[in-house]
C-alpha cells in the first residue's frame, strides 16, 4: 500500500482523494487517487531492501516491532523503530524481543547501524540489543555500539548499569570473537542522561538533534524522544500514561508515534485479565485508545502513528472507534515492516517485502581494514582434543 499525504496548500484533486481515503481507510477510494498522480510522482508500491537510496532531505522510518512483550511471532515483534535520514545517519529508538529479525531484513549497511535510543529497560523495549550489539559486528560494525538511555531512581535501575550488565552477561561470546572480528565493533558505550530532564538534548551531531523528556510508565526513568533534522521531526513515545511532557514536546511534528494500547475491554477479551486489573494496565500505566486520540487531537502531527497492540481485526476496530471520537486527524496503526518515506512536502506510505533467507550485506574496506589485535584461543588442555583425522587448510599471510 502507498499512501501520500500533502499539505493542504500542496493538494491536488488527485492528493485529495488520496488523503480522503488515508482517513478511511477505502481502498478503491485510494486507487482512484493514485491513478491521478502521474508516473514520475508514483513510488513503488512496496520498499525492497536495497534496491533505493534515501534522498537527501527524505526521512525513512521502519517500525521494527509493533507488538507486545508476548507472544513475539513473525507477524509482530516487540516494539523498535528504524530512522534513516538523508545524510547518512541510522538510528535504532528501542530493540524490542525479536526486532533484529526486521532490522536484518532490511539488510542496511551495518558500519552505520551504531545508536540505539532505549525509552526504558523492559525487554520488550531492549531486549534485542545484545543481537544487536554482536550481530551488527559480525555483518561490518568496526565502531562501538552506542546505546543512549535514561538514568533510574537508583544507578542499578539506569542505562549505565543495564550495558555494564551486558558486558558481563556476553564477556565469553565478545572475547571469543575479539580478533577475528575488529577490535572497537565489539565495544559498548553507554550514555546515561538524567530521566528528570524535559527537552534536554541527549545527541547533536551531523545536524541532527534529538531530546527527551519524561514519560509515566512503572517506575521512574521511562522517556520519550524527539529528533528534529533539515526542517523534520520525529517523536517516539516509548510506553506511557498520556503525560504532559509528551503533548509540550510532540506538538506540531512530522511523524509522532505513541502507543495506542487496549481498551481496558480488549484487554480482558485478548488476555483474561480481570477489569480491575485490566483497566489498570491499560489506562493507568499505557494509554488506551481514547487517551491516544485526545493527545493527537492536541499534539497535531501531519501523522498521529499508534502501536503497542496485537493486530487483530476486532480489536483494530474497537480502537478505531474509541480514537475517532476524539481525533480526526491523519491516523496509522502500525504494523510490522510498514515504512514511511517523510519530506516536507508528503509521506508516502509503504510495506518493506524482503527475502526470508538473505546474507548481510558486504562489508566495506574500513571493516576490512579495522583493528584486529591477538586472536582468541583455548588452552592445551582442549587443543589436545583436536581430531588427528581432519587436517585444516593452510592459514594466509592475511
Amino acid at each position: 500500500m502507498s499512501i501520500s499525504i500533502r499539505t493542504v496548500s500542496k493538494l491536488s484533486l488527485g492528493l485529495l482523494c488520496m488523503a480522503l481515503a488515508f482517513l478511511s481507510s477505502d481502498t478503491t477510494l485510494l486507487q482512484e487517487a493514485m491513478a491521478q498522480e502521474s508516473p514520475a510522482q508514483k513510488p513503488p508500491n512496496a520498499w525492497y531492501p536495497r534496491t533505493e537510496k534515501i534522498g537527501p532531505d527524505e526521512m525513512f522510518v521502519v517500525a521494527l516491532g509493533t507488538g507486545m512483550p508476548t507472544p513475539i511471532t513473525r507477524g509482530q515483534k516487540s516494539t523498535a523503530w528504524y530512522v534513516e535520514l538523508g545524510n547518512g545517519d541510522i538510528f535504532l529508538f528501542d530493540v524490542g524481543s525479536g526486532s533484529a529479525e526486521n532490522l536484518f531484513a532490511l539488510r542496511p549497511d551495518f558500519h552505520r547501524v551504531d545508536k540505539i535510543f532505549a525509552s526504558h529497560l523492559h525487554t520488550d523495549h531492549v531486549g534485542d540489543a545484545p543481537v544487536v550489539w554482536v550481530g551488527g559486528w559480525l555483518s561490518g560494525r568496526y565502531t562501538p555500539l552506542h546505546i543512549y538511555g535514561p538514568s533510574g531512581s537508583k544507578p542499578e535501575l539506569g542505562t549505565a548499569a543495564y550495558v555494564e550488565g551486558l558486558k558481563m552477561a556476553y564477556a565469553w561470546d565478545i572475547t571469543g570473537r575479539s580478533g577475528i572480528l575488529p577490535d572497537a565493533g565489539g565495544e559498548l558505550v553507554a550514555h546515561e542522561f538524567d530521566y528528570k530532564q524535559d527537552n534536554g538534548v541527549v545527541y547533536e551531531e551531523n545536524g541532527v538533534k534529538i531530546t527527551s523528556f519524561p514519560a509515566v510508565h512503572v517506575l521512574d526513568g521511562s522517556v520519550s524522544y524527539r529528533l528534529e533534522w533539515n526542517g523534520l521531526s520525529f517523536v517516539f513515545g516509548g510506553d506511557s500514561a498520556p503525560n504532559k511532557w509528551f503533548i509540550k514536546r510532540a506538538r506540531n511534528a512530522d511523524f509522532v508515534i505513541h502507543e495506542m494500547f487496549y481498551t481496558p475491554k480488549g484487554l480482558e477479551q485478548a488476555l483474561g485479565f480481570p477489569p480491575r486489573q485490566a483497566t489498570i494496565v491499560s489506562s493507568y500505566i499505557h494509554t488506551p485508545p481514547s487517551g491516544f486520540g485526545k493527545i493527537m487531537a492536541e499534539v497535531k502531527p501531519r501523522l498521529a502513528v499508534g502501536y503497542h497492540t496485537i493486530r487483530q481485526p476486532e480489536l483494530d476496530q474497537m480502537m478505531l472507534e474509541e480514537v475517532r471520537k476524539v481525533y480526526d486527524g491523519p491516523l496509522v496503526i502500525a504494523d510490522d515492516l510498514m515504512a514511511w518515506t517523510i519530506t516536507r512536502e508528503r509521506i508516502i506510505q509503504r510495506e518493506v517485502v524482503s527475502a526470508e533467507r538473505v546474507q548481510a550485506p558486504p562489508t566495506t574496506k574500513g571493516y576490512a581494514e579495522a583493528k584486529r589485535s591477538g586472536q582468541a584461543s583455548t588452552s592445551k588442555y582442549i587443543d589436545d582434543g583436536k581430531w588427528e583425522g581432519y587436517t585444516p587448510p593452510p592459514l594466509p599471510d592475511e
